[in-house]
């Protein structure tokens, strides 16, 4: 019995250590970006051309494997404009820019599980590929496709005889822009510098804008002759450009924007007289104004005269009325007096003859 205990512990000391090494040397992350070792940065990123034609498949997407340890998680998570599908389109199976995700979960059974990153965009995206603590990013950038969109822009407006200047430019179905693309420009009310109505414009390419940076990628500009009063429409055409593609926004082949010339001296002219004819405006007013201040401080001063001399008689008649109410307290004071004096006279001459006596 005690032999058959040893054995027993010793087994499962030997299995617990088994289970620690295997636990401690556990199989880091390996990723491989379309069969290589991961290697891209955000400075070299995998590039791969945009779905334009609306399918994921391998030469629209970058195939990511990953390689773990059994029964654990492998997560990707893409970012910017990146999207993962977990299979290519197929005649059956279709896979378009509405399959993708930016998340996916896929437990490993030993074998590499496989993720198919996509872009719409040339500006550089990633996805993480994260499996317990191991993790590791893949940087991901798009080329544009053929041109999809044409756009024109014009100053807001401009005055006579002046060269204004206008551009175009050329994107993609997604918006990214597109050098090399030729397109043509008409103009209606103006010509260009030298004197055409029509003229081919070339939109900048990488290598134009690497050798001068005042360039815009996917633009072209050009600068009128001078412009006389009125309307200018500019009218940009892209021949090239094809057919809509089910699933994506419709083509745009050609556009037209429009801006006024203005006579400014004109203009100038009339804002001048406008503000002359508001200053004898203003000094129209200011005159009837002080007429009307002066009317307000003569009715004041003979409003105020007439105010004292009503102030003036009120206080005589008030003061005659006092010297009447006096004199009147004087008559009466002397009539009591008088009034007494018959009364004692009386009283003394009743006492004489014995008659009776009044109050």
């Amino acid at each position: 019995m005690k032999t058959n205990k040893k054995i027993a512990l010793a087994t499962a000391a030997a299995l617990a250590i088994v289970g620690i090494s295997a636990s401690a040397h556990a199989a880091p992350l390996a990723v491989t970006v379309a069969g290589s070792a991961n290697t891209t940065t955000s400075a070299a990123p995998a590039t791969v051309a945009v779905p334009a034609s609306n399918v994921i498949d391998s030469g629209h997407s970058v195939a990511l494997a990953a390689t773990a340890d059994t029964n654990t998680v492998v997560t990707f998570t893409a970012s910017g404009s990146v999207k993962l599908v977990s299979a290519l389109n197929t005649t059956p199976a279709p896979v378009t820019t509405a399959s993708g995700v930016t998340s996916a979960s896929v437990t490993s059974q030993g074998t590499a599980v496989t993720e198919y990153a996509y872009t719409t965009s040339t500006s550089v995206g990633s996805v993480t590929i994260t499996n317990g603590a191991y993790s590791t990013i893949v940087y991901i950038q798009g080329t544009a496709g053929a041109a999809s969109n044409v756009a024109v822009s014009v100053p807001a407006s401009s005055a006579i005889n002046t060269a204004p200047t206008i551009s175009v430019s050329a994107t993609d179905v997604f918006g990214n822009a597109v050098g090399g693309e030729t397109v043509s420009v008409t103009l209606i009310g103006a010509t260009f510098s030298d004197f055409t109505v029509t003229k081919s414009l070339v939109t900048s390419t990488a290598a134009n804008v690497l050798a001068d940076n005042t360039l815009t990628l996917g633009t072209k500009s050009a600068t009128l002759a001078a412009v006389s009063a009125g309307s200018v429409t500019v009218v940009a055409t892209d021949t090239s450009i094809g057919s809509a593609v089910t699933g994506l926004p419709a083509p745009v082949k050609a556009i037209s924007a429009s801006f006024t010339v203005s006579d400014l001296n004109a203009s100038i002219s009339t804002l001048q007289a406008q503000v002359a004819g508001l200053s004898n405006t203003i000094a129209s007013l200011q005159a009837q104004l002080a007429t009307a201040n002066a009317t307000i401080a003569s009715n004041k001063t003979a409003s105020d005269s007439a105010t004292a001399s009503i102030q003036a008689s009120f206080n005589t008649v008030q003061a005659a009325l006092v010297a009447e109410k006096s004199a009147h307290a004087t008559d009466v004071a002397t009539d009591k007096a008088k009034y007494a004096a018959l009364v004692a006279k009386y009283n003394a001459q009743a006492k004489k003859y014995h008659f009776a006596a009044t109050k």
